[in-house]
């Protein structure tokens, strides 16, 4: 595949290395601010099989305008979209087929699966989601988190025909309320990613935890969650396609 990346930042760089490394073709950066190899890709004569968008959420206008233009699967790593632009995603993906990922790894794949499983099974449990990244990050709490808090609720309601109150970190002097998700943020350092979960009712505590040691682990999944979408029919598809064969798998619903 001949694939072309958005953004030109340190993970579209590892994005790089990893569409080479797979054997695939990598076109180039598009940046509009001139870091990239081309400034934008609208009126541009370019062959191309694929985009991978791991720029900012600003951008998505001409990215989903050039997707579709050009018929070509598209994988969406970038976060902090807004609702409306989230309802044109989804609109384009009518069209073409989408991924839109608030983190690739595989592992962080897998812990989704985990913490909706474990919601269901664990009634009456207090539930706190705790995330940390390195100091330059600037979305909080992260797309990863705020994936999860989705899942927990989404579970919650399906299996208790309830949705929890979201609490953003705490400070004051009220106690804890039962039916809430506390969330929290800590930027320290060059942490890359740290997910934890936590369960805890009376005496016991569960934690669910995914730590990334390095950003390859982003890079090498986004490619191969790429070249899953080769071929495929317009749709939103899950990213948890490439980790193994599961039921799940495929179109979202």
């Amino acid at each position: 595949m001949k694939i072309v990346v958005y953004g030109a930042g340190v993970m579209a760089n590892y994005v790089k290395e990893a569409i080479i490394n797979s054997g695939n073709e990598f076109l180039g950066f598009v940046d509009p601010l001139g870091k990239g190899n081309f400034d934008t890709l609208k009126n541009k004569d370019i062959d191309y099989d694929a985009i991978i968008d791991f720029s900012h959420f600003s951008l998505l206008e001409e990215i989903l305008e050039i997707a579709e233009k050009k018929k070509v699967p598209l994988l969406i790593a970038a976060t902090g979209h807004n609702r409306e632009q989230n309802e044109k995603i989804k609109k384009i993906s009518e069209k073409i087929p989408i991924i839109k990922a608030t983190n690739t790894s595989i592992g962080v794949n897998i812990l989704n699966e985990i913490t909706a499983y474990a919601t269901k099974l664990l009634k009456g449990f207090d539930i706190e989601v705790i995330e940390k990244h390195h100091n330059r990050k600037i979305d909080a709490p992260s797309g990863t988190a705020n994936t999860l808090v989705e899942i927990i609720n989404k579970n919650l309601a399906e299996e208790y025909e309830e949705e929890y109150k979201i609490v953003y970190g705490r400070e004051g002097n009220s106690k804890r309320t039962e039916k809430e998700i506390g969330v929290h943020s800590i930027r320290a350092g060059n942490i890359v990613g740290e997910h934890t979960v936590i369960y805890s009712k009376n005496d016991e505590i569960i934690e669910i935890k995914h730590e990334a040691l390095s950003r390859k682990i982003f890079s090498d999944g986004s490619v191969k969650a790429i070249g899953y979408l080769k071929d495929k029919k317009p749709g939103m598809y899950t990213c948890l396609l490439y980790t193994s064969p599961s039921p799940r798998d495929g179109l979202l619903s």
